[in-house]
């Protein structure tokens, strides 16, 4: 396939530079070569383009040789024999392989592989990788302002451990300061014990949304310090740090109706951790942090006794506080403290906390600070580590604004339920329950990663759930299409086939290009650590796939073409499949 023809022209280019000096181990280079071949994207279709499947930027070409001649690959990259085609566009060299081997060795490799296509020619070295993300606080439902980070942390997990690196997904819990100490005494002014049985995560979330009232009422426009409330809060969180046994059993029962019930909104989002790691078991190891800190210099404190260290940005962001007068952690405390952890258990050679783009001055101080306690990967760039976010608008259900991520979720299902009942072409019943809420999950996340990850964006059902447009419900149906047509066409599968009989079918040839762009598409998601490029590859997918379905039927078609376009189509769906695996969704076989 593809990688065939990468490995080919990464050799040749390697054969006609050799003699040159060129300053890298040979396989070092072939590796960046094979990187920098790309297989061109579809524009139009094959028939009225060039017809060259793959380009080169010769300045990335270039570089990679160490400055060495593009004029001569451009002159003797092939010969005759090769029977393969160049030509030149600019600082682009364009390839171009007989149609029929390229059909052939991209539908082989992917029969072959199967389930790795796309993933399998890795190239570089494995790291050890941590990805934090999703990280609600307990207490409150799952809010939707976590659907971003729970959703793009999980494709990047999926990314990075397809590529072969070794990654720990932490879910880092929010169950620790100030927060708590203010719904303890909530849970003292307003707790109603029924509605903590029948609903414990609503009913905390409404005590909290009180006591805040609370504190927002006696306080007006100052400080939220001066509210007594807040005051109280503070005490009863400092009583938590020091260990009192109260405070203690009230904490681990929050804690515990609050992951009970975010687990099931994991599972039902497919999602899962390798590590949960509460913001509680630092507490005490902040101790450590700040003697560390003290030893190195590095603490300062004001004349409110807070503890700080000095940034060399301070005047736009602040310094970055790590105690507070009372000698209470603070969030960031705790933060560095887990860091050193992870390094400590992990070994990690990369991190990357998956947070909203308004958390950018937090990971600008955490990172300072790491950098001067030696973490080896605080001194990366900070758009590296810190993978932000833009913000969700207009997310609501029929009953008003939402703010619960399960109320989104029943009311995604519903929706599907009532368009599924509507259409006759309904092949599911016993399990239309489980069905919609399946689909439901696809169309919210695919809203969700279909756009640049630090762009704010607009949710709309319409669009969510739009069959005939970029949704996940098209995405579910088009597979749920292939496999209804893999079952009954009255032929199986096979690979004995002579794909030159698919040549006139310009649709199928445009989607074997299209499929063959796959791994490049991986890689470029992988790097930028971007999950809309894989998004918006499977949305062109299923479009081609409908096209082809139309013009290239399988059914009633001489055996030999039938089974021509057959496997063709069957590998289109090992693509959606595996394009799905990434995004985190489950594909369906029957809608």
């Amino acid at each position: 396939m593809s990688s065939f023809y990468k490995r080919l022209i990464a050799h040749k280019i390697i054969k006609c530079i050799k003699g040159n000096t060129i300053g890298k181990e040979v396989q070092q280079i072939e590796n960046c070569i094979h990187n920098l071949v790309q297989v061109q994207p579809l524009k139009k279709n094959v028939a009225t383009t060039s017809g060259c499947q793959f380009s080169v930027d010769t300045s990335r070409l270039s570089a990679c040789l160490n400055g060495s001649s593009q004029n001569l690959v451009k002159t003797t990259l092939f010969d005759e024999k090769d029977d393969l085609q160049t030509f030149t566009d600019g600082r682009w060299l364009n390839i171009k392989v007989p149609k029929g081997s390229f059909i052939k060795k991209v539908v082989e490799e992917i029969r072959l592989v199967t389930s790795d296509y796309g993933t399998n020619n890795k190239c570089g070295d494995t790291e050890n990788v941590c990805v934090e993300f999703s990280s609600p606080n307990v207490a409150k439902p799952f809010h939707v302002g976590h659907l971003r980070s729970t959703i793009i942390g999980n494709v990047l997990s999926n990314l990075l451990e397809a590529a072969g690196h070794s990654v720990r997904r932490v879910n880092f819990i929010g169950d620790w300061g100030t927060q708590f100490g203010l719904l303890s005494l909530g849970l003292v002014r307003y707790a109603d014990l029924e509605k903590l049985k029948s609903d414990p995560l609503l009913e905390l979330f409404n005590i909290y949304v009180k006591i805040n009232q609370d504190v927002k009422s006696e306080c007006g426009t100052a400080p939220e310090m001066t509210s007594h409330t807040y005051q109280e809060g503070l005490e009863l969180f400092a009583r938590l740090e020091k260990g009192d046994e109260g405070m203690k059993v009230l904490w681990k029962m929050v804690n515990d109706l609050s992951l009970a019930e975010l687990n099931k909104m994991y599972q039902r989002l497919g999602v899962h951790f390798s590590d949960t790691m509460p913001e509680s078991s630092y507490h005490e190891k902040t101790e450590d942090v700040l003697i560390e800190l003290h030893k190195l210099g590095l603490m300062r404190y004001d004349d409110h006794g807070v503890g700080y260290v000095q940034m060399p940005q301070e005047e736009t962001i602040g310094r970055a506080s790590v105690v507070k007068s009372d000698g209470s952690s603070l969030y960031l405390t705790r933060d560095i403290a887990s860091a050193l952890d992870r390094q400590k258990l992990f070994k990690l050679e990369r991190m990357h906390y998956v947070v909203d783009q308004g958390q950018r001055g937090h990971f600008t101080k955490l990172l300072h600070v790491l950098n001067k306690l030696d973490v080896p990967w605080a001194d990366h760039p900070i758009d590296n580590v810190h993978i932000k976010f833009g913000r969700v608008k207009g997310m609501s259900t029929r009953k008003g604004k939402v703010v619960f991520l399960r109320d989104v979720l029943d009311e995604a299902k519903s929706r599907v339920i009532e368009s599924m009942r509507a259409r006759s072409t309904t092949r599911v019943s016993e399990n239309i329950e489980e069905v919609a809420d399946i689909i439901g999950v696809a169309c919210i996340a695919l809203q969700d990663l279909k756009s640049h990850r630090a762009s704010d964006y607009t949710f709309s059902w319409d669009r969510a759930l739009n069959m005939k447009a970029d949704s996940g419900i098209f995405v579910q149906y088009c597979h749920a299409r292939l496999c209804s047509m893999l079952s009954g066409c009255g032929i199986s599968v096979t690979d004995d086939v002579d794909v030159n009989l698919i040549l006139h079918d310009i649709d199928l040839q445009n989607l074997v290009h299209h499929m063959a762009r796959y791994p490049d598409v991986f890689l470029m998601s992988l790097t930028r650590l971007e999950p809309h490029h894989i998004v918006q590859y499977l949305f062109k997918l299923c479009h081609l796939i409908n096209a082809a379905y139309s013009s290239c039927p399988v059914k009633g078609e001489p055996l030999d073409i039938a089974q021509a376009r057959l496997l063709v189509f069957d590998c289109s769906r090992q693509v959606i499949v595996n394009s799905m695996n990434i995004l985190g969704l489950q594909p369906l076989d029957k809608i």
